[in-house]
C-alpha cells in the first residue's frame, strides 16, 4: 500500500525542508534593546463579572505568553483591577492563553449554570504582538466556556518517521480520558474539518456546523468500549509493526483502534477493533495532513446526518473537543476550525521527522494533573521529537 502513495508525494518534502531549522536557530539576542514593556487589561465580556461583582475586569486570572520565535514561556497574573505588566520580554508575537476558572461558589450565583466547570478564556484574542515603545494598555477580552471536556486529543502523531523514504502509514491520534468516572467510546465521531485552498472554500465563519468529508465512528453499541479514567487510547492508521518498513517507527499491533477502509486494498489487523467509516469522499486509506490539518471529536447523531454539497455538517454543540496543527503556527489566518472549538493552533512540524504534538499537562492549586484544555491549540500542545504512544512522560 506505501507504494501506491509514494509518487504522489515525492515532491511534497522538498517544499518545506528547513523550515523547521529557520525558527529553531533563531537564538536570543544579548542586546537588550529589543525588551519591551506592556500591560494587558484583561476584560469579561460575557457579562459573568459583571453579575457578581458589578464590573467587567478579570482578577486572579492565570497570563501565559509564549514566543513563536524563541519559545520561552512567561506567567503572570491579573490583579484586582484585571491588569497584568508584562516587563523584559524580548519583542516578538506571543501566544496568548487565560483562563480564570470560576470557583464553586462564584457559580452558585449564576442561576444559567447547571455545572461547575465554567472558566473565562482568550477566546477573541489568541495572540499578542509585542513591540518595544508600546504605551497603551493591550484589551484582551474574556468569554465564558465550559471547561469540562470528558476526553480529549492528547497526541496526533502525522509527519512520518525519518529515514524511511516517504512512508507514513505509522500515523495515530490518541484520546484521554480526564474525568474520574469511567466513559464509553461506542459512537463517538472521528472527523476532519473540511477546507479546500484550490477551490477557495473555508467554513470557518459558518455560524452552525463543521463541514467534513472525511467521517469516521468507533464501534460499540453503547458499552462496549470503556475509556478509563487517567486511561490513554490509540487510533492507528494500520495496526500493524511498523519498524519492519521503518525502524525509526513503531509497533502499533498493540493499538486500541484501528482504520480500515474495507472499500480499498487497506490492511486490516484482525485482533484490533476497526472503526467505523461513516464517509470518505477519497483515498484509499484513513490519513491526516502531515504538516496541517484540524479534527474533532463529537458525539452526534449519526442516523440523521445533515449534508450539505456532498459534506456531513457536525454541529458545534455536538462537538467534545477539536484541534488544529499548521506548518507555522503563528498563520492563524489560514485556521480552518471555528475558534469556538480552538482558538489557536499547533504544529510547527516538517514531513518525516518523527515528532508529533503532545497536550501540556496542567496542576491545579490541589495538585490535580490534568491535560491543559484552554481552547487554544497554540499553547495547550508542545512537540515532542519523539511521539509518546498510549502515555504521557509528566503523569506519574
Amino acid at each position: 500500500m506505501p507504494a501506491l502513495f509514494a509518487a504522489a508525494l515525492l515532491l511534497t518534502p522538498a517544499l518545506w525542508s528547513g523550515c523547521d531549522d529557520v525558527v529553531s536557530q533563531r537564538d536570543k539576542p544579548a542586546s537588550k534593546e529589543r525588551e519591551s514593556t506592556i500591560t494587558l487589561q484583561i476584560v469579561d465580556e460575557s457579562g459573568t463579572m459583571e453579575q457578581l461583582y458589578g464590573h467587567s475586569a478579570v482578577d486572579s486570572a492565570r497570563v501565559q505568553l509564549r514566543s513563536n520565535v524563541h519559545g520561552s514561556e512567561h506567567v503572570y497574573y491579573s490583579d484586582a483591577q484585571g491588569r497584568v505588566e508584562v516587563s523584559g520580554v524580548l519583542s516578538d508575537l506571543y501566544f496568548l492563553s487565560i483562563s480564570r476558572p470560576l470557583h464553586p461558589s462564584e457559580v452558585d450565583q449564576l442561576p444559567d449554570l447547571t455545572d461547575v466547570n465554567y472558566s473565562l478564556i482568550n477566546r477573541a484574542t489568541p495572540s499578542v504582538q509585542i513591540r518595544p515603545g508600546q504605551t497603551e494598555p493591550i484589551v484582551v477580552p474574556l468569554d465564558l466556556i465550559f471547561e469540562g471536556a470528558p476526553i480529549v486529543f492528547s497526541e496526533i502523531y502525522a509527519s512520518g518517521p525519518p529515514g524511511a523514504g516517504l512512508y507514513f502509514f505509522d500515523r495515530y491520534i490518541e484520546f484521554f480520558n480526564q474525568t474520574d468516572s469511567t466513559l464509553y467510546l461506542d459512537g463517538l465521531v472521528v472527523a476532519r474539518v473540511y477546507a479546500s485552498v484550490y477551490l477557495g472554500l473555508n467554513f470557518i465563519d459558518d455560524p452552525e456546523f463543521i463541514h467534513s468529508s472525511n467521517v469516521w465512528m468507533f464501534p460499540g453499541s453503547g458499552t462496549d468500549y470503556p475509556i478509563e479514567p487517567g486511561q490513554f487510547i490509540i487510533c492507528a492508521v494500520d495496526a500493524i509493526d511498523h519498524r519492519i518498513n521503518a525502524p525509526e517507527s513503531f509497533d502499533h499491533r498493540g493499538a486500541d483502534f484501528e482504520f480500515y477502509k474495507p472499500d480499498a486494498p487497506d490492511i486490516d489487523n484482525p485482533e484490533v477493533p476497526n472503526m467505523i467509516m461513516i464517509y470518505q469522499d477519497s483515498g484509499i486509506d484513513w490519513l491526516i495532513g502531515g504538516q496541517a490539518d484540524a479534527l474533532v471529536l463529537a458525539r452526534m447523531d449519526t442516523d440523521n446526518l445533515q449534508w450539505r454539497d456532498g459534506r456531513i455538517l457536525i454541529p458545534y454543540e455536538d462537538v467534545i473537543d477539536g484541534v488544529e496543527y499548521l506548518l507555522n503556527p503563528s498563520e492563524l489566518d489560514r485556521k480552518k476550525l471555528n475558534p469556538n472549538i480552538d482558538a489557536g493552533a499547533t504544529g510547527g512540524i516538517n514531513f518525516y521527522t518523527g515528532r508529533s504534538m503532545e497536550r501540556r499537562v496542567s496542576i491545579s492549586p490541589d495538585g490535580v494533573r490534568r491535560l491543559q484544555n484552554t481552547n487554544n491549540s497554540s499553547v495547550d500542545f508542545r512537540i515532542n521529537d519523539r511521539p509518546t504512544p498510549q502515555y504521557h512522560p509528566d503523569f506519574p
